[in-house]
This record gives C-alpha cells, structure tokens and sequence, in this order.
C-alpha cells in the first residue's frame, strides 16, 4: 500500500475543483440570499436566533473530495453541503416552528436530509440537529412573512444543476455541543479512547435536559408575559396603553407594539379601544390580532347574528385557519355557534379537542357543550384522566400566575365534576378573590348554569352557585363604588381641566349607570334566596369560626376564657354555627353572657346530625335549606349580611383551629374581601391557611397573637368617642409626647418620629386611633370622663394594677391596629416591609416596650386635663 496519489487521481481532483470554481459564485449568490430568507424566517419564528450561511471554501472542496473519493465520482454535483446555512435558535419549539417553515416552503431533498434526533435510541443522547437539504421552490419567495427576491439562477437546473444547500436547524445548547465534540469527534482521522465517549455523552444528556428545562422556562415565561392581568393591575394597564399608543402613533407599522394594547384591552374588557387599535392590523394574518379583534367584535356586540358579531366570528375563523390554528380562537369560536349552530360548534370543540385535549379552556367548555345538549354525566367518568391532567394544567397555571382568574374558575369547575365538592368550592373562591370585573364572575355563573339538567347529580353544585351569585354581587358593587370614586376625583379638578376630561366623564357616567344596573340586578338575586322573615343583619359584625368536632371539644375550651374577654366591651352581631359544640358552644355562651350588647345568630342545617346539638343561648337560630354541615351554612350567613346593605370588608373573621368546612369559611371570606383573624397556633385548618401558598399572603389575612387584648382590639368596643376637636388636639399631644422621649433611642429617619406636620397619614391615625382609646381604657377599669369648666381639674392617680391593665391594652389595641394595616411579625424593624418584632403578646414584649406602654397610660389624666375632662371613679 502506498499513500501516494497517482497521476489519474490528481486530474480527477484539479478537474472537479475548475468545475467547483467556474460555480463558486452561483453557491456565494446562494449563500447570501439564503441568509436573508432565513433572517426573515427568524424573525417570525425565532426573533433571538443566529442565522450562518456560506459557500464551502475552494481549499475545503478540494479536501473533501479528496477524503470522500472512495463514495463520491463526482463532488460537484453529489455534494450536498457546497452552500451551507445554519439557524440557531433558544429552544426546541423554536427548532420545531422554523423546521415546519422549511419544509413547507423549500424543496427538500429527502433522501439526504437528516434528522440525527430520530436516529438517537430512547437510551442514546448525542448530537442532535437537523440537517436540510433544501433548494429554492419556484414562485415561493417573496411573500408575506419572506419578503425576499430569488434570482433566476438558484431555480435553473441547467445553469446551476447542484442548487443545493444543507440548513441545520439547531438549538443553542445543541450548537454547543456541535461545535465542541461532533466536529472533533466524529469528524476527526482518530477513534476516540472510551473514557472520552463517556464525557462527551455525559455532556450531550446534561445539554439534553438544560434544553428541555429551558423550552419550559421560555414556554412558561412567554404566557405570563402575554398575561399581562398576571402582573398589573387594571390601572397599571391603562397607562401602560397610553404609553404604547405613543409609540404606535410615531411607528404605525409595529405590529408588536399593536397587539400588545389590543391584548390589554381585552384583558380590561375594553372592547371597543380593542377593535379601534386592531382594525388596522387586520390584514397582518397575525392569529393573536386576529382572535383578539375577532372576540372584541363578538364581545361588544353579544347578538348572534347580528353584522358585528359575524365579523368577529370571521376573524376568529381566519385565526384558526391551518397552519396556525390559534387554540383560543378556535375554542372562542365554537362557543359563538353554541345558541345558533350546534352541530357547527360541535365539530370545532372536537377540532380544537383532537390539537390540545387537555388544554383547561377548551376542555370545560366541550364538556359543558356535551353535557348541556346530551343531559348526560356518563362523560365524566369516560373522560377522568383527561380531566384530571387538566387540573394540573390548571394547577400550573396558577402556580405561575398564567391564565388568572380562569384557571382557578376551570380548576373549579373540573373538581365540581369529579366529585370533590370542597377542593372545587376553594378553586371558585381564589378565583372571585382575582376578578376584578363582575363579567368574569358571570362568565363562571352561566357556564355552570350548563350543568343545571344534570345539578341533582353533582354534589355541591348549590354551593358553587350560591358562591357565585355572592360574589357576583360584592364584586359588582365594589366596581360600581370604584367608579363613583372615580368620578368625585375627576369633578375635583378645576373648570378649565374638567373641559378636558369631559369625554372621560361621560364614559365614566354612563359605566356608572351600567354597573349600577348589574349591580340592582345582582342584589336582586341574592334577596331571592335571604331567609325570609328575618331581621336584616346589623353591623358591626364578627363571624366566629373553627373546631366543633368531638375530637377537639376539649382543646377548644383551653380559648373560653379568651373569647369571653374579647366580647366583653362588644356591641354587635356575631354569627357562629349555632351548636353547643367546641367554638360554636363558646360563641352561644358569650351570646348568652352578653346578651344587651351582643345579637348572636346560630345558622343550622334544615336536617341536623345526630351528634349535633342545638344552642339555644344563642339570641336566634336561621335554618338553611342543607342536609347537616356544609358551606351551605357560611354561604347563607353572607347571603343575609349582603341583603342586608353591608359590606363585606367590614366584616371580620375570627378562626381558632377548625376541619374542612371552617377551610372553606375562612376562604370564603377572604374571596369576598373580610379581614381574617387567625389565632396563632390554634392548629388544624387555621395553621393550613397561614401556610397555604395561594392564601397567606392576602392582605387581609392577619395571624393573631392568642393574647385577649388584641383579640378585643381586633374585634372592636363600643363606647363613646371623642369630638373631632378634642381627638385632632390630643392626638398631636400624644405623639409630640412619643417623638420627645424615643429621638433619643431610635433613627431619626424612623417616618414615626416627623413632626406632626410631615408625619404621614398612617401614624397621624395611629395617634388619632390611641386618643379614642382613652375612654375605653378608663371604662375597663371602672372609671368615667366629666367636663370641668368651673374649677381647677384634679389629676387622678392611678394604681400600679391599673396602670399594667391599661399598658396591655395599649399594647393589644397596637397589635390589632398594626396587624390590620398589613404589618406582620419579623425578628427586627422594618418599616418599609412593615415588619416588627413586637407584634407578640404581653407576656412576650420586651420590658423596655412594656415600660412605653405604662409611660403612655399613666399619662392619660394629663392628656384628658388639656381638652378639659377630668377622671373619677365610679
């Protein structure tokens, strides 16, 4: 064997590479404007991608051919890689959407193209990319997405015969691998020892599941950023609009920019800044902007049949149109055709059910379609798996804060029909805590209104309706209150910018009239189902919650002493379950106790268990509609407190432990928006609740120290008040008296210590709060408040005991103020995060703290001698 060449091989080669030459310039021409089609490919489907083509070098011609003579005669025209291009992109779908573009425009050479991820085993991990052999198609380019001009010669078989490019279409992170092992490895003259084959395929399985990870990070990160209700508040999006309707109007033709306002507006239910925006754009063929604009149309419009509502339903059509086929459009549109073409309808749940199954929209809504025309449940149970990896779906959503308030109605609705009443009655409640509109919950209402025929069979449905009625109507007329605020705001501003906002005002009275309609409507169908012959309930209001069962009668007991102190100064309504067991009991026996000051109101089911017993201390018994304990109870309890004109958020919860139908209440109330007091450590439910990642950051949920002032404090006394006057001078007396003694201890930054002048709003109501205290605090300890006009006043002394007595009420009447405007428990001060270490109870405060408290209290007679009042005792 020799290596030499002989002469015959070296005319081959010199030959090829004069044929490789006088066609050098067709394959540079083909490389540059591959790399513009393949730009404009990136930029619809992968906007980060690296585009790379080049013609294949003459010196790598001639050392190709000469390392593949033995398969190739003629490389010239059996090479497939003379013009090489290459896209890398972020993440697999990426890969996916650009290889779908290639196939579907470019001819492909199918019996040298090469997809290396098909070839790997399911135990293999390697190099993985595709490899097209591809060539320009007639009459393909330009158009719409590629708006590039072919030359004559890249489609001229007889000018150019080997028009042939090899594109690989990669990931990043296959890229890397590529460039660090396949061109060493598999390309080089050597056989690489095994130790090294182990690295590389340890290095191509990590790189494997870094894609995988990071496909699902941009997968997930990619809906949060379009679900723009995930991450700002309606206000935060109307100025956001404003901001990008700028741009819009100095780049006409950003697309982008377009679909983002049109995305806001519809999450704001602002149909018609929706179409105004998007009806310029409607020959994008964008599916967003199309199914956006399409849902607008239909939305404003709500008339099947009518001429806008077509026009919505053609837009959505041309959104699902292959090969895009917008999921949501899809399912929106077979929703329009429900009410006037149910066989239409049904053929596009099913289209839309054969691309995504499991997806949480389209699946409630195809069940609901098949059980509402069939009156038939059987499907649920055929259907289980699908359902419940619809829930996790659901779940994942959430977690991430996609697709809200839906993907809790969904959630809901999915565990409604698998039977697990209390989980769905949890995810319909998160859900009315997220919807700022009333339109959402009615949304909800009237998709379970299509489980109606088959109601009877699905437990708990009565309590989700109820839920949602309730809610329908807090939520309506909260939205209503919101707006008039709005317009008394507005009518503030002087005459000149009233001209201005004149449109604004308008708008603003006519949504005023709106909701106010919705919301009359809404109260119409919770007074339907008030329990009738009652006595409106009256604020103020506290609803007692937590552990009836048997198994915790004894451990509830260890809190009567506290509940008893609590509602000692209480003049109100407290609800409770109306039993003599664990805190129910406790509830009849402080009703009972206090009976000239406390209206208790016990609600039971129709058809109570054997093991329950009625309390007849309590002033009144309501009997629900139920069959023994369930939400059912709760849900009348709000039903009465709404018919009778209150509002929710001045309703307070007090929880100690409690099972699962206390989970429920505490939950509930949250949804609705009353201020949740949990005892700390009280066990059970309640310790769940602080715990529960969907709730424990609710603003209104407030972890209480078990210490009986601040559980008086939390709940509220009654008694008499200062005049405005006297509050306004004592309570800048109190806190000149605070600044004076604690400048010498803490940082004069603290916004506490400002003088009154600058102090924010906050503390001013902080002092003003503990000069109302004033009387109550002497009440406790049985004295009484007189005027003197005629005399000098006497300063009363108190006694050590009282003093202490008066300190921890101080210091609990702090704790609930605290705790009520959102501070929680930290181990140091931390204003801005308001967090403090001395929300504890009495026994726990540090003694320099208590010693303030005493400091403050003792100072009282002073405090009463500057508006006039003197102290004595009774």
């Amino acid at each position: 064997m020799t290596d030499e060449i002989s002469a015959k091989d070296i005319d081959w080669l010199e030959d090829q590479i004069n044929k490789y030459k006088k066609q050098f310039n067709n394959y540079k021409l083909f490389a540059e404007v591959l790399e513009q089609v393949l730009n404009k490919v990136a930029k619809k489907h992968a906007p980060l991608a690296i585009v790379q083509t080049r013609p294949k070098d003459i010196a790598s011609f001639a050392e190709k051919c000469e390392r593949k003579k033995g398969k190739h005669k003629c490389p010239i025209n059996q090479f497939t890689d003379l013009c090489g291009g290459r896209i890398i992109v972020h993440t697999a779908e990426e890969v996916e959407a650009v290889s779908k573009f290639i196939e579907e425009h470019f001819l492909i050479d199918q019996e040298n193209t090469i997809d290396v991820r098909q070839r790997l085993k399911p135990t293999e991990f390697g190099y993985r990319s595709v490899h097209y052999i591809i060539s320009f198609k007639k009459g393909v380019f330009p158009n719409k997405d590629v708006n590039v001009e072919i030359p004559s010669v890249l489609t001229d078989d007889k000018e150019f015969p080997n028009r042939r490019a090899e594109v690989q279409v990669r990931t990043i992170l296959e890229h890397a691998w590529a460039d660090m092992a396949h061109e060493l490895v598999y390309k080089g003259s050597f056989e690489v020892p095994s130790k090294w084959e182990r690295e590389f395929a340890g290095v191509a399985a990590m790189l494997e599941s870094a894609d995988k990870t990071f496909s699902r990070i941009e997968e997930g990160l990619s809906n949060y950023l379009a679900n723009y209700g995930a991450y700002m508040t309606d206000e935060q999006m109307r100025n956001k609009i404003k901001t990008l309707e700028i741009i819009l109007a100095n780049d006409p033709q950003n697309v982008k920019i377009a679909d983002q306002i049109g995305a806001m507006a519809v999450c704001l239910e602002d149909w018609q800044k929706a179409i105004d925006v998007l009806s310029n754009y409607k020959n994008s063929d964008e599916p967003n902007i199309l199914r956006n604009l399409g849902i607008a149309f239909c939305k404003i419009s709500d008339k099947p049949g009518s001429q806008k509502y077509r026009q919505g339903q053609r837009y959505l059509e041309k959104a699902c149109k292959p090969p895009d086929e917008d999921l949501d459009a899809l399912v929106f549109l077979a929703e329009t055709y429900e009410k006037t073409d149910e066989e239409k309808s049904r053929t596009l749940y099913h289209r839309a059910y054969e691309i995504d199954s499991t997806y949480p929209n389209l699946l409630e809504r195809y069940l609901d379609f098949e059980i509402y025309h069939f009156r038939d449940a059987s499907i649920i149970s055929l259907m289980k798996p699908v359902i419940d990896a619809s829930v996790q779906r659901c779940k994942d959503q959430a977690e991430v804060g996609v697709n809200l308030p839906w993907a809790y109605y969904s959630m809901g609705k999915f565990y409604l029909l698998l039977d697990k009443p209390y989980e769905s009655v949890e995810a319909y409640a998160k859900a009315i805590q997220l919807s700022s509109a009333p339109d959402k919950i009615e949304t909800a209402l009237e998709a379970l209104y299509k489980l109606r025929k088959i109601s009877r069979d699905i437990y708990g449905y009565q309590w989700v309706e109820r839920l949602l009625i309730v809610g329908r109507a807090v939520v309506t007329s909260k939205k209503a209150g919101e707006i008039d605020v709005e317009i008394k705001e507005l009518k503030k501003t002087n005459k000149k910018d009233l001209e201005k906002e004149e449109k604004t005002l308008n708008k603003l009275k006519r949504e005023k009239r709106e909701f106010d309609r919705k919301s009359e409507k809404a109260m119409e169908e919770v007074l339907k189902l008030a329990l009738s012959r009652k006595e409106p309930v009256q604020k103020p209001v506290v609803i007692v919650v937590g552990g009836c069962d048997p198994a915790v009668e004894e451990e509830m007991r260890k809190y009567r002493k506290l509940l008893m102190n609590a509602f000692s100064r209480y003049e109100g309504t407290v609800i409770g379950g109306g039993t003599q067991q664990g805190i129910s009991g406790l509830v009849g026996e402080a009703g009972k106790k206090y009976r000239d000051t406390i209206w208790s109101i016990g609600y039971i089911p129709g058809h109570i268990s054997s093991d329950a017993t009625l309390d007849q201390r309590y002033t009144e018994l309501r009997e629900t509609d139920g069959i023994g304990y369930s939400p059912i109870e709760s849900l009348q309890s709000w039903i009465d407190i709404i018919a009778g004109g209150l509002d929710p958020s001045e309703v307070k919860i007090l929880g100690i432990n409690g099972g699962m139908i206390s989970a429920i209440e505490y939950r509930i109330g949250l949804a609705l928006g009353a201020t949740v007091g949990i005892v700390e450590d009280s066990g059970r439910e309640a310790g769940v609740l602080m715990r529960d990642e969907k709730w424990c950051r609710t603003e209104k949920l407030i972890h209480l120290p078990a210490d009986p002032m601040t559980l008086k404090a939390f709940i509220g006394s009654g008694g008499p008040k200062l005049k405005s006057s006297d509050r306004e001078k004592l309570s800048r007396i109190i806190h000149d008296g605070f600044r004076e003694s604690k400048l010498k201890t803490l940082a004069s930054k603290d916004p506490a210590l400002e003088e009154w002048e600058s102090l924010p709003k906050e503390f001013k109501e902080s002092s003003a709060r503990q000069a109302d205290d004033i009387y109550l605090k002497l009440r406790e300890i049985g004295c009484t408040v007189h005027e003197v006009g005629d005399r000098e006043i006497e300063l009363f002394t108190f006694t050590e005991e009282e003093i202490e007595f008066m300190a921890e009420i101080e210091h609990g009447r702090w704790n609930a103020e605290r705790l009520l405007e959102g501070w929680r428990w930290g181990e140091e001060k931390d204003v801005d995060n308001k967090k403090s270490p001395y929300l504890v109870s009495w026994e726990e405060l540090p003694e320099d703290v208590k010693e303030w408290d005493r400091f403050m209290v003792s100072k009282i007679p002073e405090l009463l001698k500057e508006i006039g009042q003197e102290i004595r005792r009774n």
